[in-house]
């Protein structure tokens, strides 16, 4: 760096003496310290001082252009000098550049990390000394659309990754929604993300889809589904399905994945359920009951557990009793899967959670100005979330999917529906 002259540190310590000045010392600092670079820089770049002649001289000054450089202690005025012909660049834009790339990336985080555009206008008024409207932020923040754009229209089939790869199915699927405020035609609306988690062949999960749509009805998934099947989702080596009980979901599942086995989510399930009888004791009663047939080792015993479930409810809540004989098989669907995935795949409470903390991102926005500055925070949260699941561990065992698969695994060998649980819970209804 270029010796500082006596007379510029005499300027400063005159400019810190004086008490009537309001400029700020350090700014007025770096300010000078700064163009007298800039004046270093152009010497050397010439070689040769202001009006010296000599013949090393490459060049001639042609005045200076103003250029403001935003940093921590304000904003500051260059004076950059330039040259006839041109040529001079200053180093010091250049790490300028890349100090405004970094500013940049600061802000899409703030974003990503649930910092609505306003406080993340007063966090960069702050750091640089200079403003920044919403909008600019906003403008910042669709830098990241490309990007999310290329994630979410992947292909799915693994054939782009590696010349001799066979693709990646994906067994089990994990479906969800969760609703967010949109603003649109100067109303409020309530505006679905649906989302699908698939499982693959060696036991790892990752995020296959997110989607922005008016609701959860038939059609929007049926739109959802038909994207995933164009991108590479095989719907005949898809298994099994777990989701909520949406109608809309419902029966587009029915129809992109018949031969799959769908599992009605256990806590969903037991939700429904708990809501058809009077008192809290009453539900308290019934979350036991249905744990202790949920929690069963196997399908027969589940549904032998089931049926003496339904009977004792049978006079007491009738409507209950039907309502269980009409739609705990779909419950107890999860028995298909190997014992060794039941526990991680009878629910999507892994997706619920992950809405929870995109709640907790998206609660500081409250309300976005459309789809796509929605959409855009929410795949970002997925694109996260889905490389830490695929570079981290296996979700489910592995050797266990592959017997699954193969159809070579063995019935499970606890068959005996008099077990020590089963009379526990046939002496708790009998005689409770």
């Amino acid at each position: 760096m270029p010796q500082i002259d006596d007379s510029l540190l005499d300027e400063v310590l005159q400019k810190l003496r004086d008490e009537e000045s309001e400029e700020d010392p350090l700014k007025y600092l770096l300010e000078k310290v700064l163009n007298e670079l800039l004046e270093k820089e152009m010497t050397e770049h010439l070689k040769a001082d202001k009006y010296e002649r000599v013949n090393s001289r490459c060049g001639h000054r042609n005045g200076y252009r103003k250029r403001d450089l935003h940093t921590r202690v304000g904003t500051l005025e260059l004076r950059v000098p330039r040259d006839r012909e041109g040529n001079f660049s200053t180093e010091i834009f250049e790490k300028y550049q890349r100090s405004e790339k970094s500013l940049v990336l600061a802000l899409q985080e703030a974003y990503l990390q649930g910092v609505s555009t306003r406080k993340t206008k007063k966090v960069t008024e702050k750091l640089c000394g200079t403003e920044f409207s919403k909008d600019q932020v906003s403008r910042l923040t669709k830098q990241l659309d490309e990007k999310l754009e290329d994630w979410r229209s992947r292909s799915l089939d693994g054939e782009d990754e590696a010349d001799d790869s066979s693709g990646v199915s994906f067994p089990y699927l994990v479906i969800d929604a969760t609703y967010e405020k949109v603003r649109e035609n100067g109303q409020i609306r309530d505006r679905a993300v649906l989302m699908v988690v698939g499982i693959d062949d060696d036991g790892y999960r990752q995020f296959l889809g997110t989607y922005m749509k008016r609701s959860e009805s038939e059609i929007s998934w049926s739109e959802v589904f038909t994207d995933l099947i164009n991108r590479g989702v095989d719907p005949q080596a898809v298994e099994y399905i777990v989701s909520d009980n949406h109608k809309g979901m419902k029966k587009a599942i029915g129809k992109f994945f018949e031969d799959t086995t769908w599992c009605w989510c256990h806590t969903h399930f037991q939700r429904a359920s708990e809501a058809k009888v009077d008192s809290t004791d009453e539900q308290e009663k019934l979350h036991t009951y249905l744990r202790t047939v949920l929690n069963s080792p196997n399908e027969d015993t589940a549904k032998a557990r089931a049926r003496l479930l339904i009977n004792h409810y049978r006079d007491k809540y009738s409507d209950l009793a039907d309502w269980l004989e009409e739609n705990i098989v779909y419950a107890l669907s999860v028995f298909k899967l190997p014992k060794k995935h039941r526990k991680r795949l009878r629910t999507n409470n892994s997706l619920e959670r992950f809405n929870g903390e995109i709640k907790r991102r998206t609660k500081v926005v409250r309300i976005f100005p459309n789809r796509a500055s929605c959409l855009r925070l929410v795949t970002a949260l997925c694109m996260e979330q889905s490389e830490e699941w695929v570079t981290g561990r296996r979700y489910i065992n592995k050797e266990a999917l592959e017997d699954f698969l193969s159809e070579e695994s063995e019935e499970e060998k606890e068959t005996g529906v008099k077990d020590e649980m089963e009379d526990r819970l046939q002496r708790e209804v009998v005689y409770s």
